[in-house]
């Protein structure tokens, strides 16, 4: 407001000085120093621009005018000319040197703006925590830069476009294959932005501009196009593809990192799995163990709250959990009777063996290897092998203790019967606060007790006929 009242004082001042050199120049001076007149109309030519010459111009020429009719009420048209072109040409340069200025402020603010949201974009990309996300995010990111109102990020399923995230007039095409397949041959073997006709068979897109800028990892490795549209023969300037292939190669480089760390990650977790599966060759008892422990320790973990790398971090530890039983003699391994002292002493060696072997593989994390040392720990300080306590147990080794407990008395052996479930629960009510975390086991056997625990379990083990769940003991 401020502003605008400087501006009026500043415009109302000018015209009083526009006047009082007309009043003076007509009654003291010669009519040539009528000329000087438009120098007082110069800061409202600079404030008004081009638009102000409507009446700045008109302003000058009446005043020219005034001063010719009176008092003589002729008018010298060369007189008049001279005083009057020179100022009128000297407001019209003015006001383009002002417009100049408006378009080059404005251009700097709108460079700023994209530099702005170029940042916030990228944080978001960066920040990301799965290709989902990421994706989203840069949608955001590009819908805020107004570039396009309507936008379609499409991967490419079996050779076919599939939008996986659109907004706009697109937004409905989510999900869904696009109508043409010239999009996989024209655009995603592009370099860089591209203008073409994309969205053919979709009737909305009638006379739509239409753009396409090929997201690409390291190696120009395809992973997708981001389609750009805006109605109307608007063709894309060389700032706007600029920003948008930015955006687009922050996109590609973070999407090609997350995917090559997933599909890493996914070796890994194979080839982990491989490990502790090999065991279960060897020791014909456990078969099945490692596959059911993962999976119940991960749902203990969702219930307890961990996030997705610690739940990780427990897969890998159940999947290797018992791997130091490979240095175990078969002898010993595979008694069928009980275990002398000695022999028990070597047995509870794995742990460590387990531990040691493991601790040379540089891309397992401490959280895992603490799993696979110290799933023998029990609660009140009389496990192995360091005879931790309570809360002195790592959580991920807690809660696999809980797991591998169930999965003991839940599962069929040579020895054994499986137990039956009343049985279980009273079992790990009594291991509570002796070998198991009491509040584990409390989460735990709420999860076994509810319907979806049932059916998991029925899943795993289809062939035992499970009776109903009792509820939770109370007390």
């Amino acid at each position: 407001m401020t502003g605008l009242k400087q501006t009026f004082y500043g415009r109302v001042l000018n015209l009083l000085a526009f006047l009082v050199w007309g009043g003076f120049s007509f009654f003291t001076l010669p009519d040539d120093y009528q000329a000087f007149a438009f120098l007082f109309l110069i800061p409202l030519a600079w404030q008004a621009g081009l638009r102000g010459l409507v009446w700045v111009v008109p302003l000058l020429l009446g005043n020219n005018l005034l001063q010719h009719l009176y008092p003589w009420g002729g008018v010298n048209w060369d007189s008049l000319l001279v005083t009057t072109l020179p100022g009128g040409l000297a407001l019209g340069f003015v006001a383009v040197l002002r417009e100049r200025d408006w378009r080059r402020k404005w251009e700097l603010e709108e460079s700023l703006r994209y530099m702005h949201l170029l940042e916030e974009g990228s944080l978001a990309i960066s920040n990301a925590a799965d290709p989902l996300e990421l994706t989203e995010s840069a949608m955001t990111a590009l819908h805020n830069l107004k570039i396009a109102p309507h936008l379609a990020f499409v991967r490419f399923r079996e050779g076919r476009p599939v939008v996986v995230s659109a907004r706009g007039g697109l937004e409905r095409y989510r999900g869904r294959h696009l109508p043409q397949q010239k999009l996989s041959s024209l655009a995603s073997l592009t370099d860089s932005f591209t203008v073409g006709n994309y969205l053919e068979g979709i009737p909305e897109s009638v006379g739509w501009s239409t753009a396409a800028v090929p997201v690409s990892a390291r190696q120009k490795r395809p992973l997708g196009v981001v389609i750009l549209a805006r109605e109307g023969h608007r063709p894309f300037e060389a700032r706007e593809k600029a920003i948008v292939n930015s955006l687009a190669r922050v996109m590609g480089a973070q999407l090609g990192q997350m995917e090559a760390l997933k599909q890493l990650e996914d070796a890994y977790d194979g080839t982990l799995r491989a490990l502790g599966l090999a065991l279960e060759f060897r020791d014909h008892e456990t078969q099945g163990h490692t596959k059911r422990v993962a999976a119940w320790a991960d749902q203990l973990a969702q219930d307890v709250g961990l996030d997705a790398s610690m739940r990780k971090f427990l897969r890998w530890g159940a999947y290797l959990h018992d791997i130091g039983k490979l240095s175990i003699s078969d002898h010993i391994l595979r008694k069928p009777g009980k275990l002398t002292d000695e022999e028990w002493e070597v047995m509870k060696s794995h742990v460590i063996k387990g531990w040691e072997m493991l601790s040379r593989v540089p891309f397992l994390p401490q959280e895992t290897l603490e799993v696979v040392r110290h799933h023998h720990e029990n609660w009140d300080g009389t496990g192995y092998p360091d005879g931790l306590k309570g809360q002195d147990i790592p959580i991920l080794a807690r809660i696999f203790a809980v797991v591998d407990t169930f999965d003991a008395l839940y599962s069929p052996r040579p020895y054994k019967r499986a137990w039956k479930p009343a049985e279980i629960i009273e079992e790990l009510q009594r291991l509570k606060g002796k070998k198991l975390d009491p509040k584990l086991v409390d989460i735990f056997i709420q999860r076994i007790t509810s319907p979806s625990g049932r059916g998991a379990m029925e899943a795993a083990n289809p062939s035992r006929n499970l009776e109903a769940w009792p509820s939770p003991p109370q007390g």
